[in-house]
């Protein structure tokens, strides 16, 4: 039975919302959390049960996305499986890393991949599971929801990158596709950008209203609301099948929305708030280093306030997330800084982010790097 459902945003469904910039860890903990102020980068080296210390096979990482939870750090990133000094993108899983202060890290494994979306294509060329993000909110019963938004190759006819979302009932998964095709594909961005790649990088935000907005794009910033389920564009309408999976889609009453005003967009937008001011971090530039802009709304206007971190040795690329945590504030981010390492062999790394009195950020040196031993 076919069924035609418009996006509602029904009032009980956006109770006791939870957002990864957003949510309050128990006080007495934070305040006797002493936070790093130098890393021992790259904070994720080996595929081991403590991938920092505990020697084993080199694991490549990028893209890092931050959802805070009670006393925990949960980091997903996602997976460079390229072979040394070939050209291209090979990237195919998610893998997730906790940790309760910064220093040690437990990792969790591959949480999600591309053949967890039956709309992805799988290549041997190229890679097809690139930038995602992780946010967390709480429903009218109070259960918790993980929401996965990620950048796949697929779902539509061309070739071409789209973004999708996966849910679970637990942060570590298992995440399934509650939609059954993409969120975004090439065709609802065409009108700006015309480059098969525009559609990645997705972040998504969740302000103090309960209100959630999804931002993404290579070369153009794009920023649309999303419905309260968070799986839904609003706006969107579409047509279910038997099973509760899309079959079509209705975008006639999306609003999708774009940003022009930030100096060298590049792409990997990262909208988090701080001290009540909004910042969008993003990859600015080609090599890529990090700028930033403040606003008083999720939704801009933005006002550009310059470079943070400089473009790093070895690799093109940068991928920012700014996040709080017990009470302080950190940023994630890749280089290229494990043996083999490049612009497609990269590791994550994180650094302390310092305030000025007037919201700016202070600028960002990488702290001093450990050798690391190649097995």
């Amino acid at each position: 039975m076919k069924k035609i459902i418009p996006a509602v945003l029904t009032a009980a469904s956006v109770l006791a919302v939870a957002a990864c910039t957003n949510l309050k860890s128990d006080k007495a903990a934070d305040a006797a959390f002493v936070p790093p102020t130098v890393f021992d980068n790259p904070i994720i080296r080996y595929d081991t049960q403590d991938p920092t210390n505990e020697v084993g096979e080199i694991i490549y990482t990028a893209d890092p996305a931050a959802m805070v939870l009670g006393d925990t750090l949960y980091l997903y990133t996602s997976h460079d499986e390229q072979a040394i000094d070939v050209n291209d993108y090979r990237m195919y899983d998610y893998r997730l890393w906790t940790t309760k202060d910064l220093v040690k890290w437990e990792n969790k494994g591959k949480v999600l991949s591309h053949a967890d979306f039956e709309w992805a294509r799988s290549s041997e060329v190229t890679g097809n599971a690139y930038a995602a993000h992780v946010t967390h909110k709480k429903d009218a019963s109070g259960k918790s929801k993980y929401y996965f938004y990620v950048t796949m190759e697929g779902g539509q006819a061309d070739f071409g990158f789209a973004i999708g979302v996966a849910v679970s009932d637990n942060p570590e998964g298992p995440f399934t596709d509650p939609r059954g095709m993409p969120m975004i594909v090439l065709a609802d961005t065409a009108q700006y950008k015309d480059h098969s790649w525009r559609n990645i990088d997705p972040a998504v935000f969740i302000d103090d209203d309960g209100r959630a907005y999804l931002y993404w794009g290579n070369r153009q910033l794009w920023w649309v609301e999303l419905d309260s389920d968070l799986v839904h564009l609003k706006g969107e309408k579409y047509t279910l099948d038997a099973t509760g999976k899309m079959i079509s889609r209705d975008m006639s009453d999306v609003k999708i929305h774009t940003v022009d005003t930030l100096p060298n967009y590049e792409e990997a937008p990262y909208v988090s708030k701080h001290n009540g001011l909004y910042y969008l971090v993003y990859a600015a530039g080609f090599p890529e280093s990090i700028g930033y802009a403040t606003s008083t709304s999720a939704t801009g206007p933005w006002e550009y306030r310059g470079i943070i971190m400089d473009p790093l040795p070895g690799t093109t690329t940068i991928h920012p997330a700014l996040f709080d945590f017990k009470g302080h504030t950190f940023l994630a981010y890749h280089d290229a800084n494990l043996p083999g390492g490049g612009s497609y062999r990269r590791s994550t790394a994180m650094e302390r982010v310092y305030f000025n009195s007037d919201g700016s950020i202070q600028k960002i040196v990488p702290t001093a790097k450990r050798k690391v031993s190649d097995k």
